[in-house]
């Protein structure tokens, strides 16, 4: 069988996960289960096993290795954790004009953190999960992919991505993987990924919005700011982002 990412005909691995585990930190029960919320359907899905993944889609090597590698250095860039120091980004935190915080990282390896953000969007296209159905990427997903297999990102401007991030609200939920949403306007698409408090903002197609993904974008000077939403405005965020308000009782 056909490799999703190298497309050669080789062994095909039984699980590969569409969203990696270190994205779920906080997320599992004690039985190591979680409880998505299913946008389309309004309601908490049934608790799953250590997330979601397919089986036959990537080989080893490219599971392992291509990917795992990506995945291996960006879990540190968004959990912390040991590593030699002068490899791993400086995040300092800022506030704008408009008294908004945010985090500016700096030595952030572009071409790695890029890639790896690029690649849970490439594998919720190729997934058969209906939790990402609404994730079609068409011809751009052999392009991206290909952009993963060989280790090249592009330009700044080619697929740009950003980051934001939610503070945790006394009133409603945060902490939460929902179905992604697709948002087409006339030739501009672009995708929200909502995960365990991070934003994930894809820019697939379309010249709309530049000076917006020119603020939050992964540049090739290895620098990045991303936002962090106040309490406020996170509940807000997730209110619109769910079509529906959840509030803790």
């Amino acid at each position: 069988m056909k490799c999703k990412l190298c497309t050669e005909n080789k062994k095909l691995i039984k699980r590969s996960h569409i969203i990696p585990d270190f994205m779920y930190k906080g997320l599992f029960d004690k039985k190591h289960f979680i409880a998505p919320v299913d946008i389309v359907e309004l309601k908490v899905k049934k608790n799953i096993p250590t997330g979601f993944y397919d089986s036959n889609i990537l080989c080893k090597k490219c599971d392992n290795q291509i990917i795992g590698n990506l995945e291996s250095y960006s879990s540190i860039v968004l959990w912390g954790g040991q590593g030699k120091a002068e490899s791993y980004p400086i995040i300092k935190r800022k506030i704008n004009q408009l008294n908004q915080k945010y985090l500016h990282i700096i030595n952030i390896d572009y071409t790695k953190f890029k890639l790896f953000l690029l690649s849970i969007i490439w594998r919720a296209s190729i997934s058969k999960q209906k939790f990402f159905e609404s994730v079609n990427l068409g011809e751009q997903e052999k392009k991206i992919g290909k952009m993963i297999y060989d280790k090249n990102p592009g330009k700044s401007s080619d697929y740009p991505v950003g980051l934001f991030v939610l503070n945790e609200n006394i009133n409603s939920p945060t902490k939460m993987i929902a179905n992604p949403i697709k948002i087409q306007t006339g030739e501009n698409l672009s995708y929200l990924f909502l995960i365990n408090r991070f934003v994930i903002n894809y820019k697939i197609e379309g010249s709309g919005d530049i000076d917006f993904y020119e603020r939050i974008k992964i540049k090739e000077d290895n620098t990045m700011n991303v936002n962090i939403f106040d309490e406020k405005s996170s509940q807000e965020f997730i209110d619109t982002y769910l079509k529906q308000k959840l509030r803790y009782k």
